[in-house]
């Protein structure tokens, strides 16, 4: 016999072996994890001893194949496959198809009832469990503070915040209609007031016409380098356009906070560009947002976007505790890390918590075009009664969380853009 042949034979057997053994392989990978039964704790063993662990920062989902090692006594077991994460206000979520099992910080554990259920509404995730990403807290260590951003952050005032969300809940501002076009302009005449390059570049929603509101302040030495701050304006009701919506969390607290931080940064020069904006048409699927990223692109801009931090809902506390969710992708935890440490550091009172299961807001058009990007959330939005309704009103509005988060932010924006001076005028002012 050809030793050749022999040997091409031996190669071919060898090759079947080996792909009708990854087959079966993935074939038993496959039922084991369908296998797992889950149990929801507060009290999780060491996570490294279980198939799969999950953390929703104040409790636990513990996995294990048959539940055989999980020690936590007589507590209701999930089969793993009817386990969902759903992003979103709990409001919206289906409880007909669903049962709530847990929701923390915008994510619900829902266990599926149906292997049915409607994904169209915009306002909602659907998430695998083996997509999902934890929910951790994220205990940063105060940095020794900057005088310079100090000076900035001791500007920031509450009540001025409070006294623009007022104003501009006075308008429903659904994304076509005339209050819309009224907030805008209110938006563009304070941009212009503060001697800032104000556009607002106008496109489509559906048949409406609507603006984004932008404002630049060119860096001094870095002018390539951009530093972004936004908020969508636009407001929804969960009745019709005839619904008034005044929209005093969702989003005039996120739309005043860009408009505070504008106000103090306009008084001093920075390395880096500054640019304000006010989006139009979030409620829609985040097209304000969306229409300035690909402007981006198209005049080649894009990869001088060095930060993007979006506000969403950054007004409202269910109990006092003040509690921030920074969101983004993983590419981008290096700048979550740097927002946690400068809230550790300037605004002290405020818990972060960090996920990466980045959705829903304006933060997405920049993440998923390559962008850094960061959105600021309250933790408890996924809670608040008035959200999308005519009852989201200024009264809700809690200005301790506010001050914190937009201190954080505006505490970041100056870290990274580096404003110039002031060093060397509190020297000569604070120790001549």
């Amino acid at each position: 016999m050809n030793y050749t042949k022999i040997k091409l034979t031996a190669q071919l057997d060898s090759m079947k072996y080996t792909i009708i053994n990854s087959i079966l392989m993935s074939m038993v990978s496959s039922v084991t994890f369908a296998s797992l039964s889950c149990q929801l704790t507060t009290e999780p063993s060491n996570q490294d001893s279980h198939v799969r662990h999950w953390s929703f920062n104040d409790k636990h989902l513990i996995c294990d194949e048959y539940a055989q090692d999980l020690p936590f006594g007589n507590l209701e077991k999930y089969p793993l496959n009817d386990l969902l994460v759903i992003r979103g206000h709990i409001s919206e979520i289906n409880q007909a198809d669903f049962k709530l099992l847990h929701h923390y910080a915008g994510y619900s554990l829902v266990q599926q009832l149906s292997s049915h259920y409607d994904q169209s509404d915009e306002h909602l995730s659907f998430i695998p469990l083996d997509k999902f990403n934890s929910i951790n807290s994220f205990n940063a260590t105060a940095k020794m503070g900057s005088p310079d951003i100090q000076l900035l952050v001791d500007q920031v005032d509450p009540s001025r915040w409070l006294s623009d969300i007022t104003t501009l809940s006075s308008w429903s501002r659904q994304t076509g209609q005339p209050d819309n076009d009224s907030a805008a302009n209110w938006i563009a005449a304070k941009f212009n007031a503060l001697n800032f390059q104000v556009s607002l570049p106008s496109f489509q929603v559906g048949q409406n016409n609507t603006r984004n509101i932008m404002a630049i302040k060119t860096g001094s030495t870095r002018p390539d380098d951009w530093y972004l701050v936004g908020a969508h304006m636009d407001s929804t009701s969960s009745s019709d356009l005839q619904a008034n919506a005044p929209g005093a969390v969702d989003n005039a607290s996120g739309c005043a906070a860009v408009i505070e931080m504008a106000r103090i940064s306009s008084q001093y020069n920075f390395e880096g560009t500054l640019v304000f904006i006010c989006y139009s048409g979030e409620e829609q699927g985040l097209i304000g947002s969306e229409l300035h990223a690909d402007t981006l692109i198209n005049q080649g801009d894009d990869s001088k976007i060095k930060a993007a931090l979006t506000l969403d809902m950054v007004g409202y506390t269910s109990n006092n505790d003040h509690e921030l969710l920074l969101e983004s992708s993983a590419t981008y935890q290096s700048l979550m890390n740097e927002m946690a440490q400068n809230a550790a550091t300037y605004a002290p009172g405020l818990t972060i918590q960090t996920t990466t299961n980045y959705f829903g807001s304006d933060h997405v058009s920049y993440i998923d075009n390559g962008m850094p990007g960061v959105l600021s959330i309250d933790v408890d939005y996924d809670i608040y009664p008035g959200y999308h309704r005519s009852t989201d009103l200024p009264e809700n509005i809690n200005t301790t969380q506010g001050e914190y988060i937009i201190i954080t932010n505006l505490a970041t924006l100056v870290d990274k853009a580096v404003v110039l001076g002031l060093s060397d005028l509190i020297f000569i002012n604070g120790f001549d």
